[in-house]
Protein backbone atom coordinates (compact mmCIF):
# COMPACT_ATOMS: atom_id res chain seq x y z
CA UNK A 1 0.00 0.00 0.00
CA UNK A 2 1.33 3.35 -0.44
CA UNK A 3 0.96 6.75 1.93
CA UNK A 4 -2.37 8.53 0.17
CA UNK A 5 -0.89 11.95 -1.77
CA UNK A 6 -1.89 15.03 0.15
CA UNK A 7 -4.27 16.95 -2.26
CA UNK A 8 -4.33 20.80 -2.74
CA UNK A 9 -6.67 21.51 -0.44
CA UNK A 10 -4.62 21.46 2.99
CA UNK A 11 -2.05 23.30 0.94
CA UNK A 12 -4.26 25.91 0.20
CA UNK A 13 -5.19 26.10 4.09
CA UNK A 14 -2.10 26.84 5.05
CA UNK A 15 -0.80 29.24 2.44
CA UNK A 16 -4.25 30.95 3.28
CA UNK A 17 -3.29 30.23 7.17
CA UNK A 18 0.81 32.11 6.23
CA UNK A 19 -0.93 35.10 4.30
CA UNK A 20 -3.19 36.09 7.34
CA UNK A 21 -0.02 35.57 9.50
CA UNK A 22 1.78 38.59 7.17
CA UNK A 23 -1.24 40.82 7.05
CA UNK A 24 -1.07 40.41 10.73
CA UNK A 25 2.85 41.92 11.19
CA UNK A 26 2.54 44.13 8.25
CA UNK A 27 -0.54 45.38 10.53
CA UNK A 28 1.39 45.76 13.47
CA UNK A 29 4.74 47.27 12.06
CA UNK A 30 2.24 49.57 10.06
CA UNK A 31 0.75 50.68 13.96
CA UNK A 32 4.13 50.78 15.22
CA UNK A 33 5.09 52.91 12.29
CA UNK A 34 2.58 55.14 12.95
CA UNK A 35 2.75 55.30 16.42
CA UNK A 36 6.75 56.15 16.21
CA UNK A 37 5.74 59.25 13.34
CA UNK A 38 2.86 60.34 15.96
CA UNK A 39 5.76 60.44 18.37
CA UNK A 40 8.12 62.27 16.31
CA UNK A 41 5.49 64.45 15.20
CA UNK A 42 5.27 65.78 18.78
CA UNK A 43 8.46 66.18 19.71
CA UNK A 44 10.34 69.75 18.95
CA UNK A 45 14.05 67.47 20.17
CA UNK A 46 16.40 67.27 17.77
CA UNK A 47 16.19 63.09 16.76
CA UNK A 48 19.42 61.84 14.50
CA UNK A 49 20.37 58.71 14.15
CA UNK A 50 24.72 58.24 13.03
CA UNK A 51 27.50 55.73 12.67
CA UNK A 52 30.68 55.39 14.85
CA UNK A 53 31.97 58.09 13.25
CA UNK A 54 29.34 60.21 13.80
CA UNK A 55 28.41 60.14 10.17
CA UNK A 56 24.40 61.35 9.95
CA UNK A 57 22.19 58.46 8.57
CA UNK A 58 18.95 59.65 9.17
CA UNK A 59 17.35 62.97 10.35
CA UNK A 60 13.65 61.52 11.49
CA UNK A 61 11.62 64.67 11.10
CA UNK A 62 9.81 66.66 14.36
CA UNK A 63 7.60 68.85 15.46
CA UNK A 64 8.75 72.75 14.25
CA UNK A 65 9.85 75.16 17.15
CA UNK A 66 13.33 74.10 17.76
CA UNK A 67 15.97 77.08 17.35
CA UNK A 68 18.27 74.54 16.17
CA UNK A 69 17.91 71.92 14.22
CA UNK A 70 20.37 69.77 11.76
CA UNK A 71 19.85 70.72 8.21
CA UNK A 72 18.85 68.21 5.79
CA UNK A 73 22.01 68.70 3.60
CA UNK A 74 23.96 67.45 6.92
CA UNK A 75 22.64 63.83 5.74
CA UNK A 76 26.29 61.78 4.92
CA UNK A 77 28.20 64.21 6.15
CA UNK A 78 30.10 63.47 9.57
CA UNK A 79 30.00 65.92 12.52
CA UNK A 80 33.77 66.78 12.28
CA UNK A 81 32.17 68.40 8.57
CA UNK A 82 29.38 70.64 10.07
CA UNK A 83 30.79 71.22 13.80
CA UNK A 84 33.46 72.88 16.08
CA UNK A 85 36.29 70.01 16.18
CA UNK A 86 36.25 70.19 19.75
CA UNK A 87 32.63 69.80 19.76
CA UNK A 88 32.43 67.22 17.28
CA UNK A 89 35.18 65.37 19.03
CA UNK A 90 33.06 65.10 22.04
CA UNK A 91 29.89 63.80 20.59
CA UNK A 92 31.67 60.97 18.79
CA UNK A 93 33.51 60.13 21.64
CA UNK A 94 29.89 59.90 23.22
CA UNK A 95 28.29 57.80 20.23
CA UNK A 96 31.36 55.45 20.58
CA UNK A 97 30.79 54.99 23.96
CA UNK A 98 27.45 54.63 23.78
CA UNK A 99 27.65 51.68 21.47
CA UNK A 100 31.00 50.08 23.27
CA UNK A 101 29.24 50.29 26.86
CA UNK A 102 25.94 49.63 25.34
CA UNK A 103 24.15 52.12 27.49
CA UNK A 104 22.76 55.57 26.70
CA UNK A 105 25.30 58.34 27.63
CA UNK A 106 24.46 62.25 28.36
CA UNK A 107 26.18 65.11 27.54
CA UNK A 108 25.49 69.06 28.26
CA UNK A 109 26.88 71.80 26.12
CA UNK A 110 26.21 75.02 24.98
CA UNK A 111 26.89 76.64 21.04
CA UNK A 112 26.73 79.99 19.98
CA UNK A 113 24.14 80.46 17.36
CA UNK A 114 22.97 83.68 15.73
CA UNK A 115 25.35 85.38 18.10
CA UNK A 116 23.20 83.60 20.87
CA UNK A 117 24.69 81.34 23.78
CA UNK A 118 22.19 78.08 23.72
CA UNK A 119 22.25 75.29 25.61
CA UNK A 120 21.74 71.41 24.71
CA UNK A 121 21.48 68.05 26.41
CA UNK A 122 21.91 65.02 24.02
CA UNK A 123 21.06 61.37 24.79
CA UNK A 124 23.28 59.20 23.05
CA UNK A 125 21.33 55.75 23.27
CA UNK A 126 22.72 52.50 21.05
CA UNK A 127 20.24 51.43 18.14
CA UNK A 128 22.02 48.73 16.77
CA UNK A 129 25.56 47.35 16.23
CA UNK A 130 26.84 50.24 14.35
CA UNK A 131 24.05 52.86 14.87
CA UNK A 132 22.99 55.22 17.66
CA UNK A 133 20.39 57.32 18.32
CA UNK A 134 21.02 60.97 19.55
CA UNK A 135 18.00 62.54 20.91
CA UNK A 136 18.96 66.35 21.56
CA UNK A 137 16.97 69.09 23.50
CA UNK A 138 17.69 72.75 24.00
CA UNK A 139 18.05 73.44 27.85
CA UNK A 140 18.82 77.08 27.72
CA UNK A 141 16.07 78.06 29.68
CA UNK A 142 16.49 76.10 31.99
CA UNK A 143 20.50 76.58 32.16
CA UNK A 144 19.62 80.40 32.76
CA UNK A 145 16.97 79.57 35.38
CA UNK A 146 20.00 77.61 37.14
CA UNK A 147 22.22 80.66 36.79
CA UNK A 148 19.67 83.03 38.13
CA UNK A 149 18.83 80.42 41.16
CA UNK A 150 22.42 80.43 42.34
CA UNK A 151 23.25 84.09 41.27
CA UNK A 152 20.35 84.62 43.65
CA UNK A 153 21.72 82.19 46.08
CA UNK A 154 25.21 83.97 46.49
CA UNK A 155 23.62 87.38 46.55
CA UNK A 156 21.70 85.69 49.55
CA UNK A 157 24.64 84.32 50.73
CA UNK A 158 26.49 87.83 50.12
CA UNK A 159 23.66 89.92 51.84
CA UNK A 160 23.86 87.76 55.16
CA UNK A 161 28.02 88.01 55.47
CA UNK A 162 27.60 91.84 54.81
CA UNK A 163 24.95 92.05 57.58
CA UNK A 164 27.14 89.89 59.66
CA UNK A 165 29.60 92.24 59.01
CA UNK A 166 27.17 95.42 60.44
CA UNK A 167 26.33 93.28 63.03
CA UNK A 168 30.33 93.36 64.29
CA UNK A 169 30.47 96.48 63.27
CA UNK A 170 27.19 97.51 65.71
CA UNK A 171 28.98 95.80 68.60
CA UNK A 172 32.37 96.74 69.20
CA UNK A 173 34.30 96.21 71.89
CA UNK A 174 36.57 99.58 72.75
CA UNK A 175 39.52 98.92 75.62
CA UNK A 176 39.53 102.27 77.51
CA UNK A 177 42.56 100.53 79.65
CA UNK A 178 43.70 97.16 80.01
CA UNK A 179 41.12 96.40 82.70
CA UNK A 180 38.30 98.59 81.06
CA UNK A 181 35.99 97.60 78.26
CA UNK A 182 33.46 100.13 76.12
CA UNK A 183 30.67 98.68 74.38
CA UNK A 184 28.38 101.06 72.36
CA UNK A 185 25.14 99.63 71.32
CA UNK A 186 23.88 101.45 68.10
CA UNK A 187 20.19 101.13 66.71
CA UNK A 188 17.28 98.45 67.09
CA UNK A 189 18.13 95.65 69.48
CA UNK A 190 16.58 92.21 68.57
CA UNK A 191 17.73 88.65 70.07
CA UNK A 192 20.57 88.04 66.78
CA UNK A 193 21.96 91.67 67.99
CA UNK A 194 21.90 90.63 71.94
CA UNK A 195 23.02 87.27 71.64
CA UNK A 196 26.48 88.81 69.35
CA UNK A 197 26.57 91.80 72.18
CA UNK A 198 26.65 88.98 74.71
CA UNK A 199 29.08 86.59 73.13
CA UNK A 200 31.59 89.46 72.21
CA UNK A 201 31.47 91.08 75.90
CA UNK A 202 32.15 87.78 77.68
CA UNK A 203 35.23 86.91 75.17
CA UNK A 204 36.29 90.29 75.33
CA UNK A 205 36.22 90.45 79.50
CA UNK A 206 37.63 87.08 79.95
CA UNK A 207 40.58 88.19 77.38
CA UNK A 208 41.51 90.73 79.53
CA UNK A 209 40.29 90.11 82.72
CA UNK A 210 38.60 93.13 82.71
CA UNK A 211 37.20 94.36 85.76
CA UNK A 212 34.80 97.14 84.31
CA UNK A 213 32.69 96.69 81.23
CA UNK A 214 30.19 99.70 80.60
CA UNK A 215 27.62 99.20 78.32
CA UNK A 216 26.44 103.16 76.44
CA UNK A 217 23.22 102.83 75.18
CA UNK A 218 22.92 106.19 74.14
CA UNK A 219 22.70 105.18 70.50
CA UNK A 220 19.33 102.88 71.58
CA UNK A 221 16.55 104.87 70.42
CA UNK A 222 14.00 102.77 72.00
CA UNK A 223 13.57 99.27 74.20
CA UNK A 224 10.82 96.59 73.65
CA UNK A 225 10.40 94.35 76.63
CA UNK A 226 12.26 91.49 74.91
CA UNK A 227 15.07 93.69 74.43
CA UNK A 228 15.54 95.06 78.00
CA UNK A 229 15.10 91.56 79.28
CA UNK A 230 18.03 90.54 76.69
CA UNK A 231 20.13 93.58 77.40
CA UNK A 232 20.04 93.02 81.66
CA UNK A 233 20.49 89.08 80.79
CA UNK A 234 24.14 90.23 79.15
CA UNK A 235 24.67 92.39 82.07
CA UNK A 236 24.28 89.52 84.66
CA UNK A 237 26.60 87.26 82.50
CA UNK A 238 29.24 90.08 82.48
CA UNK A 239 28.99 90.15 86.62
CA UNK A 240 29.33 86.46 86.57
CA UNK A 241 32.28 86.65 84.86
CA UNK A 242 33.59 88.98 88.13
CA UNK A 243 33.63 92.70 85.85
CA UNK A 244 31.32 95.29 87.44
CA UNK A 245 29.00 96.60 84.43
CA UNK A 246 28.15 100.25 84.20
CA UNK A 247 25.48 101.29 81.68
CA UNK A 248 25.43 104.86 80.24
CA UNK A 249 23.43 106.89 78.05
CA UNK A 250 19.64 105.74 79.21
CA UNK A 251 17.64 107.76 77.16
CA UNK A 252 14.21 108.47 78.80
CA UNK A 253 12.28 105.78 75.79
CA UNK A 254 14.72 103.42 77.53
CA UNK A 255 14.46 103.82 80.73
CA UNK A 256 10.60 103.63 81.09
CA UNK A 257 11.50 100.17 79.45
CA UNK A 258 14.18 99.41 82.23
CA UNK A 259 12.13 100.72 85.27
CA UNK A 260 9.59 97.79 85.31
CA UNK A 261 12.66 95.12 85.85
CA UNK A 262 14.45 97.53 88.61
CA UNK A 263 14.74 94.47 90.75
CA UNK A 264 17.08 93.23 87.93
CA UNK A 265 19.08 96.59 88.12
CA UNK A 266 20.77 94.89 91.46
CA UNK A 267 24.37 95.11 91.14
CA UNK A 268 24.58 97.19 88.07
CA UNK A 269 25.75 101.09 87.70
CA UNK A 270 23.89 103.41 86.17
CA UNK A 271 25.37 106.67 84.95
CA UNK A 272 24.51 109.67 82.79
CA UNK A 273 27.02 109.50 80.28
CA UNK A 274 29.86 107.49 78.83
CA UNK A 275 32.10 110.26 80.20
CA UNK A 276 31.08 110.27 83.33
CA UNK A 277 31.50 106.16 83.46
CA UNK A 278 34.75 106.58 82.15
CA UNK A 279 36.62 108.70 84.41
CA UNK A 280 34.67 106.90 87.18
CA UNK A 281 35.82 103.88 86.06
CA UNK A 282 39.94 105.15 85.53
CA UNK A 283 39.81 107.06 88.31
CA UNK A 284 42.92 105.41 90.44
CA UNK A 285 40.58 106.06 93.57
CA UNK A 286 38.22 103.73 92.28
CA UNK A 287 40.07 100.57 91.08
CA UNK A 288 41.98 100.82 94.48
CA UNK A 289 38.95 100.23 96.36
Amino acid sequence: MTDPVEGPLPELARLRRRVAELEAEAAALRSSEAELRAMFSAMTDAVLIVDPDGRYLRLPETAPGARYKPAPDFLGKTMHDVLPRDLADAFVADIRRALAERRIVNSVYSRTIAGEELWFSANASPLGANSVLAVVREITDQVRHEQALRDNLRQQELLREHEAALLQLSTPLIPIRDDVLVMPLIGRLDASRLELAQGTLLRGVAAARAKVAILDLTGIGELDDAAALGLLSVARAVRLLGARVVVTGVRPEVAAALVSRAAELTGITVRASLKDAVREATSDERHSQ
